[in-house]
């Protein structure tokens, strides 16, 4: 396998070819910083995108009913500049956070290989994984413009689940469907290709590294969810 000629041609391997991608990682490392600052750019372009084009008092008054029933001490805070920047800051934390916990269980879960790899490496690795996401920020411009800005804020990122449903804030389930990730399948796969290609690992234990964090803490959540 030939690996990526250059850091764009890496960022578009990551759909074309990913091996290409991994290999190409593996040699530079510093590549990863690429995907990297573009997962951290994207929600700044989509969030002030659909800020622009959304009729904020139309916004408000629909979130106004169901702030007055879980968080009452917001209201008086509701402004698009405070809205646009709680939403792009959350997107960002959200990103790093996956990221670095997918670096750690990469880095501690692969430590039976022959073939050892460190944190930044695996940092380097869980940003091409995840950047998929950044077609899920393009997919939800694109469906705020044609829907002419008419989508409420927790319903537009089509990166979750609850783009698709739009469950109210008020919902039990809203905070696990607002989490989980649409494309987790996606990162499901680029996480079997990091593993295949950077260990010795035989396909079933490379699936089951990429899958596992993703299903447990998913299904842990969902379990909880049912239960109480």
């Amino acid at each position: 396998m030939t690996p990526s000629s250059n850091p764009l041609t890496m960022l578009v391997d990551i759909f074309r070819s990913p091996s290409a991608c991994f290999i190409a990682l593996h040699q530079r490392g510093m590549w990863g910083w690429q995907p990297f600052i573009v997962l951290l750019v994207t929600p700044f372009l989509f969030w002030g995108a659909y800020f622009d084009m959304v009729d904020f008092e139309w916004l408000k008054q629909s979130l106004i009913p169901q702030l007055e029933q879980i968080r009452p001490e917001q209201i008086a805070l509701l402004d698009a500049n405070t809205l646009m920047a709680t939403e792009i800051i959350l997107d960002i934390l959200g990103r790093i956070t996956t990221i670095t916990l997918l670096a750690f269980w990469f880095f501690f879960a692969t430590k039976p290989s022959q073939h050892q790899h460190g944190f930044w490496k695996w940092f380097a690795a869980s940003c091409v994984i995840i950047f998929p996401a950044v077609l899920g920020d393009l997919a939800s411009y694109v469906s705020a413009l044609l829907k002419h800005g008419q989508v409420l804020s927790y319903a537009a990122d089509l990166n979750s689940l609850n783009g698709l449903l739009k469950l109210p804030m008020t919902s039990d389930w809203y905070a696990f469907a607002n989490t989980l990730p649409l494309l987790m399948p996606w990162y499901i796969a680029l996480g079997f290709a990091a593993v295949g290609t950077w260990t010795e690992f035989e396909r079933g234990q490379a699936l089951a590294i990429s899958a596992l964090p993703w299903l447990v803490y998913f299904g842990a959540w969902a379990l909880y969810l049912i239960i109480f």
